[in-house]
């Protein structure tokens, strides 16, 4: 009976435990998205194209009040949406003295809300078990309209695990083939949309030594298949940054033809 009932408590406490976490959570994002838009302003002196390290600036003394004042004002707002979102800090250990703030960074472009506080499980039959959280919520300040987000460095193209190019349209055929399927006694009369020929892919390696088999083609490949998961037929698409591989990647001749390289 004693074990049952431990083990009834632990599952009460894990649900309590997510509880505190979510609404801990909640009023973190919420401290730091309304500092960073209503008081973003007052220690930032950068421009808006570009964030500022002011970590080899020699220190003032406006300068750190003004960044004490901030940081204490994130940390006292966040107290204020934890008591608003009634989150059950009775379960933190020594209650809202608990939560360590210390970590909390204000300076430069971003406003860092960072919280961290022990939960201890209230039944020691299986141990003393004790649950250590941190959590945190990151938000840029508001400084203006950024023209970064509108030039080609800011857009996004697509690329696969093994391709050599980059896409700019994710429904691109060479993308997303289509695949079709053809006997092996068919195969020799098959061309591709360009009027090439199949060779046999170099990953699943298929023979043409029984005309009975089935293969896969794509009409603008030039292999054949034997396995129709190959992955030289199935893409792994993913969505990347245009300037994370404008310089390692070409241009792909179908959906992105023209573009500069």
């Amino acid at each position: 009976m004693p074990l049952f009932i431990t083990l009834m408590v632990f599952g009460m406490f894990t649900f309590r435990l997510l509880q505190v976490e979510s609404g801990m959570q909640k009023s973190l994002d919420n401290a730091s998205r309304t500092m960073a838009v209503t008081l973003g302003n007052v220690v930032n002196k950068g421009e808006s194209e570009k964030d500022v390290d002011t970590t080899n600036d020699p220190p003032t003394i406006k300068g750190e009040l003004s960044e004490g004042a901030l940081e204490i004002a994130t940390i006292g707002l966040a107290g204020v949406e934890v008591a608003k979102n009634k989150v059950p800090i009775e379960f933190i250990d020594f209650g809202p003295v608990g939560i360590n703030f210390y970590e909390t960074n204000v300076e430069g472009n971003y406003i860092d809300l960072k919280a961290s506080y022990t939960m201890t499980f209230p039944v020691g039959l299986l141990g003393n078990f004790k649950f250590d959280v941190s959590q945190r919520a990151r938000c840029r300040k508001w400084v203006g309209y950024d023209k970064a987000e509108n030039t080609t460095d800011g857009r996004y193209v697509y690329i696969t695990d093994h391709g050599e190019a980059y896409h700019t349209n994710y429904y691109c055929t060479y993308l997303n083939p289509s695949v079709h399927r053809v006997a092996g006694a068919d195969l020799s009369g098959k061309r591709n949309q360009g009027g090439g020929v199949y060779y046999p892919c170099e990953k699943c390696k298929p023979s043409t030594a029984a005309k009975t088999s089935v293969y896969y083609i794509t009409d603008y490949g030039t292999a054949y298949h034997s396995d129709i998961n190959c992955n030289k037929i199935k893409h792994n698409i993913k969505k990347v940054l245009y300037e994370e591989v404008k310089d390692t990647m070409r241009p792909c001749s179908k959906c992105a033809a023209g573009e500069k390289h």
